[in-house]
């Protein structure tokens, strides 16, 4: 092949040929190196090719052919540099060998400015998310402060409220009337309903806030189950709901922390029963295998709508069906249930159809120790 053939085909090339010798001389230049650095072809030859680099570029340059040629280099070596016009380029070193004796390097140079832009256009985006994800993490903490501070603030005159109510039901303050007592009552009833939804707020900023200083032991799932049970039958028997619990006559222990678990199944069960129909049924059962532990709790209420299957643990959440008794809460029961499932490593499912009821299945590691 002669050299009027090769010419040819690196005048016919998309990308910028230009062969520098060992004296670091431009040797050949092809039509589209030429253009890329607005130059002449002719003009270049014998010239050093840091003449047509920037300044600043000189140092890098000048080390990539020194390592190229000393062989400390292998292959090709990659640099991005702005030239013309704001435009970028790739430029691709590679040494030029003839058995054991360096005849020069050849660069190949193509442009990169739409890649160029798109990279720092990425760079920019990543940049706003992680200051945005950083303002959602303060933003986050601020709420769970607040909803320390507010509950703490609200509980303690509530408690006050609380105990001289409870001093006039006992006459300590003088002989009531029927009618006083059963207004006296009601106040006392929702002030309980008030207390408790101050302590799931209270409850959902501390399990963000306070995870790490839980204790964690072996807990009786059967025992707490039945706990929750006995807590919540004054409640199904008012509507007239019957609870059912299958449980095994053995222990099924995992480690976890009491008071969580309690909260846990209480809310599930209160769920149960308020979603429920007068005269239902709700049947609490507790499974194992060799790894997990399942608990299911299964209503015959009214249901969930499928769009609000995927909403139901999201704080402040409600349905719009009503509960029985009218009596709406915060929306957080749920929610809390979620971050008590995640504060022991387990699972949360549920399964609704409406007009039929509701499944509740939470899943537990069984003898895994916690690592918070």
């Amino acid at each position: 092949m002669n050299l009027s053939v090769l010419e040819a085909i690196f005048a016919s090339m998309e990308q910028g040929v230009i062969f520098i010798d060992d004296q670091n001389r431009i040797a050949y230049c092809n039509p589209v190196a030429a253009k890329i650095r607005n130059i002449k072809a002719d003009q270049v030859l014998g010239q050093s090719i840091l003449d047509w680099h920037p300044q600043k570029a000189h140092p890098k340059v000048l080390q990539i052919i020194a390592d190229l040629k000393s062989g400390q280099m292998k292959g090709h070596h990659r640099m991005n540099i702005q030239m013309v016009e704001g435009r970028h380029y790739d430029h691709t070193y590679s040494a030029v060998w003839n058995k054991n004796e360096y005849l020069g390097t050849i660069v190949i140079t193509q442009e990169v400015t739409r890649r160029k832009h798109a990279e720092d256009e990425l760079k920019e985006a990543l940049k706003k998310l992680e200051i945005a994800n950083e303002e959602l993490r303060r933003m986050d903490r601020m709420k769970d402060d607040f909803l320390s501070n507010v509950s703490h603030e609200l509980k303690t005159p509530m408690i006050s409220v609380m105990g001289y109510i409870g001093m006039l039901l006992k006459e300590r303050g003088g002989t009531l009337t029927e009618q006083q007592k059963k207004f006296l009552d009601i106040s006392y009833k929702n002030l309980l309903k008030l207390e408790k939804n101050i302590d799931n707020l209270l409850d959902l900023a501390e399990l963000g806030i306070q995870k790490e200083f839980y204790i964690f032991e072996p807990i009786d799932l059967v025992k707490v189950i039945r706990f929750s049970c006995s807590t919540v039958k004054p409640m199904a028997e008012e509507h007239q709901i019957q609870v059912e619990a299958q449980l095994p006559s053995e222990p099924m222990t995992i480690s976890g922390v009491e008071d969580k678990l309690n909260q846990l199944f209480d809310n599930l069960l209160t769920n149960a029963i308020k979603y429920n129909r007068q005269g239902g049924r709700i049947c609490v059962s507790l499974d194992q295998n060799a790894e997990s532990v399942f608990v299911r709790i299964t209503d015959t209420g009214v249901g969930i709508s499928h769009q609000s299957l995927k909403e139901v643990f999201t704080r402040h959440f409600q349905e719009k069906t009503k509960p029985l008794g009218k009596a709406r809460g915060l929306g957080i029961g749920l929610s809390l249930v979620q971050e008590i499932v995640k504060l022991h490593q387990g699972e949360i499912q549920i399964e609704s159809e409406l007009g039929t009821g509701t499944t509740f299945t939470v899943m537990f590691l069984r003898n895994k120790e916690i690592v918070s």
